[in-house]
């Protein structure tokens, strides 16, 4: 394969984390996150609802180390890492101190109502619980851990093609697969620190195999990764109704076994599939990471207000009316975080904030 055409191959990159994003802000967004549905008749529909969206975690995982891959040879550890701080943590600081303000109008508003006000009557509690909140059980987890994994590539950079390392990478991510039924560390995903390191060096292994990537993936017949897809769709659904039938408080963790290969066999689909010239027109370049960094914001702070008024309480809608919320739900969220990205984008004064 000329240079020229792997090049042009690159631009896999932008689409298929466009398409991840799309699937992360829909799960994010989703009246069934989290909501405790009793009949099998319901969990299903709750199930199917979510997995079907639960590949983007692993996907964008694979597409960064795809690019640590191509810029390998290009930088010191110090300089990629001190590069990444500036193009990644900056803005995530910024928006994460943007989020933090936000909670605490609302706190002013409340305690000029007389109504309940942790912010000012417990401040250093509230604060503390905030920002637990905000780096544990919202998307800006993923920036943290994202760090965390590209350090650990980096400082054992002189395994980073051998296999054994890899293969002890991928047992730590199966750690976190077996923990789901024992409960020996806490479930959550997003304190799965040690759990996604495999997958950016799987992308690493991509970059340097790539050419032999495109020889294998361009003879798969559509009717066999299609099939792999629907069985390992099936397959994940049934584990987590049956992590729900035992009790797990993390049934839908990104890093269930099932999940793990219904993920990689959906980045093969996307890859092969997926490369929309009109997804070109929407700009995923200069768009995905800031839509990554606000969308959780408006979930959080301004979803409740428009759900509030209208009197929707998840807890007291029936299944169907949830299944069609989740749909309605996201296209106001990505719609209106698109919407937002797009304008700070185009300011020269503060798009650094959104990674432009």
């Amino acid at each position: 394969m000329t240079t020229k055409n792997t090049v042009k191959n690159y631009d896999f990159i932008d689409t298929m984390r466009f398409i991840a994003m799309i699937g992360i802000v829909m799960e994010h967004s989703s009246p069934f996150l989290g909501l405790k549905l009793n009949t099998l008749h319901e969990q299903i529909i709750q199930t199917v609802s979510l997995q079907f969206i639960k590949f983007g975690t692993i996907v964008f995982f694979i597409l960064a180390g795809f690019l640590i891959g191509d810029k390998f040879n290009q930088y010191t550890t110090k300089q990629y890492l001190g590069r990444r701080l500036n193009t990644t943590f900056k803005p995530w600081i910024f928006w994460v101190t943007i989020f933090m303000v936000l909670f605490y109008i609302d706190q002013g508003v409340r305690y000029l109502k007389h109504s309940d006000a942790l912010g000012f009557t417990h401040p250093l509690e509230y604060i503390f619980d905030r920002i637990h909140f905000i780096i544990v059980q919202t998307s800006f987890w993923f920036i943290i851990n994202f760090m965390l994994c590209i350090t650990i590539l980096l400082v054992f950079r002189k395994y980073m093609y051998n296999l054994m390392f890899g293969a002890i990478l991928g047992l730590l991510s199966l750690f976190y697969s077996v923990n789901l039924y024992y409960d020996w560390i806490p479930t959550g995903h997003t304190t799965a620190l040690l759990g996604f390191v495999f997958y950016l060096w799987l992308g690493v292994i991509l970059h340097k195999y790539f050419d032999q990537y495109n020889e294998w993936i361009t003879k798969q017949p559509f009717w066999l990764l299609f099939g792999a897809t629907l069985i390992t769709f099936i397959i994940s659904c049934a584990e987590t109704i049956n992590l729900i039938h035992l009790g797990s408080n993390d049934s839908g963790n990104t890093l269930r076994f099932s999940n793990i290969i219904f993920s990689l066999v959906s980045f093969l689909v996307l890859y092969k599939y997926c490369n929309f010239e009109a997804i070109e027109k929407l700009k995923p370049r200069s768009m995905t990471f800031g839509i990554h960094l606000l969308h959780h914001i408006l979930i959080i702070i301004f979803l409740p207000m428009i759900l509030r008024p209208l009197k929707i309480v998840y807890a007291n809608e029936s299944v169907w009316n949830l299944f069609f919320l989740q749909f309605a739900i996201f296209i106001l969220i990505y719609a209106s975080t698109y919407t937002i990205v797009y304008y700070i984008g185009r300011s020269k004064k503060w798009k650094w904030t959104v990674g432009q």
